[in-house]
């Protein structure tokens, strides 16, 4: 087709279709024999790459001269994440003009602390959804990468809840949710809580989630409060104290007792978490079992009984079959309606990126005299990647700490954490071979 001038007739303009990928780079990267020849193989039949390069150590915005998002997948490529706020504005606007576009943030293992600031700034503000997550060496290592990542991302990234979620005023701290499969369990969570199932089972190893995880399903449900019970901690194999805590009690019920609000009572319709819930026996079973039958429960010393309005959600670190194993039939299937099993770290690398970035940003902050660790060296994430992490999220924590302590007060001059730091923090929070081992939930 033609368009008319005054002058002569010209061709029109050819209207490209919207982008497959764009990519944001620093202008050294423009140079890469690898960037794009691979990133031809990665294109879809039909489908065109944009490229913008700037910003890296020069400081510039490497957005600064690109148009709002159209491609359907934006790749940051190494830039500094404290620089990539525009690029990620822009997918959130396309996000909120029903695109489905997604934003995946490349970086290298130099720039994890980076990356964690980067993080809490955006979970604090509620602008981190339609985010992926890649850690590589190089742009060959990250093309290799790319491909699991260019998968559009439907559910939010982040659970925001209290440090104490009981406590009035608590601060909050960011859940990340970025790998497939936690992404998968917080849509089953989400349909769980809106199609009224109110009885689960959370299966997941120590320092899996499962705290998170329940409280999202409190969001989700938008009523009452969330009221979480350790059982471990309270079953003192007392009857009465076990029925008080949960049922609540009359003042008079026993010599000396004032009244007391129950757990179930204090949730109203809300959600009841039952934490540390293996081996459900004894006084707590005996408690349970009138209100996982019948809805109802009875205060200590009361005479009319009360429904029982909350969701239960229960959760165990325990692997299933030593759950099953340990109560009689009939109360094993008491317990739940439904079970959730919330996959293990190893299997989640983008949320362990996430993990590592953020306690690195955490223990950074609060350094004075101490140069705090960016990053860590290729060979230390590669022993992070390997780790089989049965503590899960509660023991990458306590090893990166562990190593960050360590290379500080070795005080080298060294910025990264090195193979050592982080073997030695393995040794002492991550033993392989130690014994609970066998006992854990493995999802």
């Amino acid at each position: 087709m033609f368009r008319s001038s005054a002058r002569k007739l010209e061709p029109a303009a050819v209207q490209l279709p919207p982008p497959y990928l764009s990519v944001h780079a620093p202008e050294f990267y423009r140079q890469d024999p690898a960037l794009v020849p691979g990133l031809d193989q990665l294109l879809p039949p039909g489908g065109r790459c944009e490229f913008a390069f700037g910003g890296g150590s020069e400081g510039r915005d490497p957005a600064a001269t690109v148009a709002p998002a159209s491609a359907q997948f934006v790749l940051s490529l190494f830039n500094e994440p404290e620089q990539i706020d525009a690029i990620a504005d822009r997918v959130l606007a396309a996000r909120a003009a029903g695109g489905i576009n997604t934003l995946v943030v490349a970086v290298n293992a130099r720039q994890l602390a980076g990356l964690g600031r980067w993080l809490e700034r955006r979970s604090a503000a509620g602008k981190l959804a339609g985010t992926r997550l890649l850690l590589a060496h190089d742009v060959a290592d990250a093309l290799q990468q790319l491909p699991q990542r260019l998968q559009p991302v439907v559910e939010d990234n982040l659970i925001r809840m209290p440090i104490s979620s009981e406590v009035e005023n608590s601060a909050y701290r960011s859940f990340y949710v970025f790998s497939p499969q936690l992404q998968t369990l917080v849509a089953r969570i989400r349909a769980y809580a809106k199609n009224g199932v109110s009885r689960a089972y959370l299966l997941g190893g120590p320092g899996s989630g499962k705290t998170s995880l329940a409280y999202y399903y409190h969001l989700i449900r938008g009523k009452g409060r969330f009221v979480s019970v350790n059982l471990a901690a309270e079953n003192t194999g007392d009857k009465a104290s076990i029925k008080s805590l949960l049922c609540g009690h009359l003042s008079g019920s026993f010599p000396g007792a004032g009244a007391r609000t129950g757990a179930f009572t204090v949730a109203r319709d809300g959600v009841c978490f039952l934490d540390e819930a293996q081996g459900i026996n004894g006084a707590v079973m005996e408690t349970l079992m009138e209100a996982l039958d019948n809805g109802q429960y009875l205060p200590l010393g009361a005479s009319a009984k009360q429904p029982l309005d909350c969701a239960l959600l229960f959760a165990t670190n325990r692997s299933w079959e030593t759950l099953r194993n340990s109560v009689n039939i009939d109360e094993f299937t008491r317990l739940g309606a439904a079970t959730l099993s919330v996959p293990e770290l190893h299997k989640r690398e983008e949320d362990m990126i996430a993990v590592v970035a953020a306690t690195l940003c955490r223990l950074g902050a609060r350094c004075t005299t101490w140069q705090p660790a960016q990053g860590l060296t290729e060979g230390a994430w590669q022993v992070v990647r390997e780790c089989r992490w049965h503590g899960n999220v509660r023991a990458l924590n306590r090893v990166l700490e562990a190593a960050f302590v360590d290379a500080a007060v070795r005080g080298d001059g060294s910025a990264l954490l090195d193979i050592q730091d982080i073997r030695a923090g393995i040794a002492l929070w991550e033993p392989p071979d130690h014994h609970s081992h066998a006992i854990y939930s493995s999802n």
